[in-house]
């Protein structure tokens, strides 16, 4: 085998190391994209339940202060 034929060779293991590098990453990529979105969706979700309980808070405190004005 002659040095081109080598060097072609070569290249070419690279290329199909880098590829399955790529494929590998591409799978990480969208678990990571799946694992944000689950991340966003339960902040939201947090968030929601937080304005909840300020809203209870809220009514009950205004239901204390009324209360004692009487």
């Amino acid at each position: 085998m002659n040095k081109s034929m080598e060097i072609i060779k070569l290249l070419n293991e690279r290329i199909d190391n880098l590829l399955e590098e790529h494929a590998k990453i591409k799978l990480e990529k969208i678990a990571l994209e799946q694992k944000i979105s689950e991340l966003i969706d339960e902040n939201d979700k947090l968030e929601r339940n937080n304005q909840d309980m300020i809203l209870k808070i809220d009514s009950t405190l205004t239901l204390i202060k009324g209360n004692t004005n009487d």
